[in-house]
């Protein structure tokens, strides 16, 4: 019985053990469960486990609902077992959950929040690979012009060299604060930061023969790190992109919308590129339920995190034979305005 999720309770409604299975079904550990009252924690389990002791038999709730603990996903059969002492009173009910099924929220919360982790232990790996080459191949530029510094050719080109290699190595440093979550926020024109992405998709965009349609409204600024959002959105630009090989077109407007209580700058990104499926567009972003398209998946979890981060949210839809549009919601600061 140690393996599947049980706990008893007395008679007064009160938890007397929580196994280790309960704890992780519940993300409840015993000691803050042990001494109170059921009530706070099955509610709905109240009536039937109240009917054991009253009935002096057992109960079995076929596929019983609402079981998880942050929300309504789980489902399970449900025992309610009488333990009785010598004189055949009942002193206790063992409760036992079998065949669970579904998934909690705080379990994918869970999940992605630990994929997170290795991602970013995955890119301070592969940012001091890159790093250590880089440095060797610097080293060699260096020593060319030193070495042949007589040559204009050659110093020219060095210099091209030493340059491009500079901006990775910054790149590299602020890639790995980013990934540690060492952000830094800022006010942030986001006009600039998509003509900084336009700028770096142009010469793939027209090699592939995908027109970039631009709507740009006048914006508050936003707080946020500039290097993170760069590279939530330029995922998603990305993905448009290679989704359209024999070309296509890529419309980018921004916007300031209202909701409630609260203002955002919009960033509206859709493609022409067919659409996707309805059980694709459900899973996008969802690493485990997307494998036969983690590529993409990927991507779009990573700026979906980064989004949530700055306490932004990321929406999208998706029509069949016409193509997928994704809405990038960011709260402004209240004070300044990018033109």
């Amino acid at each position: 019985m140690t393996d599947k999720c049980c706990f008893s309770i007395d008679g007064d409604l009160i938890i007397r053990s929580w196994n280790s299975s309960m704890e992780k079904l519940s993300y409840r550990e015993a000691k803050d469960v042990v001494g109170n009252n059921v009530k706070g924690v099955f509610p709905l389990l109240c009536d039937d486990i109240s009917r054991v002791f009253s009935d002096n038999r057992k109960r079995h709730l076929k596929d019983f609902r609402n079981i998880c603990f942050m929300g309504t996903d789980l489902s399970a059969d449900i025992r309610i077992i009488p333990a009785r002492n010598k004189k055949g009173e009942i002193i206790e009910a063992n409760v036992v959950l079998d065949n669970i099924s579904g998934k909690c929220p705080l379990t994918k919360q869970l999940a992605d929040s630990e994929k997170m982790v290795a991602i970013g232990k995955i890119a301070s790996s592969l940012a001091h690979g890159v790093r250590n080459p880089l440095n060797a191949i610097k080293g060699a530029v260096v020593y060319l012009r030193e070495r042949y510094g007589h040559e204009s050719t050659l110093l020219e080109f060095s210099k091209i060299i030493y340059d491009e290699i500079n901006k990775l190595d910054n790149f590299i440093s602020v890639f790995l604060s980013s990934a540690k979550g060492d952000s830094k926020f800022i006010p942030l024109n986001l006009n600039e930061v998509l003509e900084s992405i336009f700028t770096m998709i142009k010469p793939q965009a027209e090699m592939q023969g995908i027109q970039i349609l631009r709507e740009l409204s006048v914006l508050p600024l936003i707080s946020a790190d500039p290097f993170q959002i760069e590279q939530a959105v330029f995922n998603i630009i990305n993905n448009a992109i290679e989704a359209m090989p024999a070309g296509g077109a890529i419309g980018i407007k921004t916007s300031l919308k209202r909701e409630g209580d609260n203002d955002y700058a919009v960033i509206e990104i859709s493609d022409t590129a067919g659409g996707i499926s309805e059980k694709e567009l459900r899973n996008l972003g969802d690493l485990s339920e997307n494998p036969e398209r983690n590529d993409r998946g990927f991507g779009i979890f990573l700026s979906r995190e980064v989004i949530k981060a700055h306490r932004g949210k990321l929406l999208w839809e998706s029509v069949r034979d016409r193509g997928t549009t994704f809405k990038i919601f960011l709260p402004v600061k209240e004070s300044g305005q990018s033109e």
